[in-house]
């Protein structure tokens, strides 16, 4: 049997990196505080309840939104924890305890969704097509189908795979039948 524990997260101003100048422009600076607050809490209780199952984290692989196939996932995570990011503390010290980092997504889809990202941001809607050729929507599909087909390469009978993804994304309905999927936090509606 394989399980995978699935955590939709919410982005702190350091994973967003060169984005989160533009998404704290969107934001007052009370709303900003509370977001602020509210991503701190929120990485308190995944943390909590990671603990909680008593895992052996021998047998656990960490799947994380927006960490490329590449080769260098452990100094990627090092450099976006040294930011400051709680996620990728967590990710940093679930590692150290044994857990595998495993890169998560195409390389290639990461940097569409960046083109496309800026290009919105910018305004320029005649750029959004160029970028692409796909919407937002299209492109996370895509990459859920990708980190789905990912999962279900690498997560190996009685192992437990831990995935941080966007509350945006939908991996549930892509995800192979034979993994049991856990959501301690529950599914995101919006």
């Amino acid at each position: 049997m394989r399980a995978l524990i699935h955590f939709p997260i919410i982005h702190s101003p350091q994973d967003l990196g060169s984005f989160s100048d533009a998404s704290r422009a969107l934001r007052t600076p009370e709303q900003e505080n509370h977001y602020l607050t509210a991503v701190n809490e929120f990485w308190d209780v995944v943390s909590t309840t990671i603990a909680s199952f008593n895992l052996d984290y021998k047998t656990v692989k960490l799947y994380q939104d927006g960490l490329p196939v590449c080769g260098k996932e452990s100094e990627i995570v090092a450099e976006v924890a040294n930011s400051g990011s709680e996620n990728f503390k967590l990710l940093q010290a679930l590692n150290q305890q044994g857990a595998t980092l495993m890169g998560t997504e195409l390389a290639d889809l990461l940097v569409n969704e960046h083109d496309l990202m800026l290009h919105t941001l910018k305004a320029e809607k005649s750029a959004i097509k160029n970028a692409t050729n796909l919407n937002g929507q299209d492109l996370l599909d895509i990459r859920d189908e990708y980190i789905a087909q990912r999962i279900d390469q690498t997560l190996l009978d009685n192992e437990m795979g831990i995935l941080f993804l966007g509350f945006m994304h939908n991996i549930e309905t892509k995800l192979p039948s034979d993994i049991l999927l856990i959501q301690p936090l529950g599914k995101p509606t919006f």
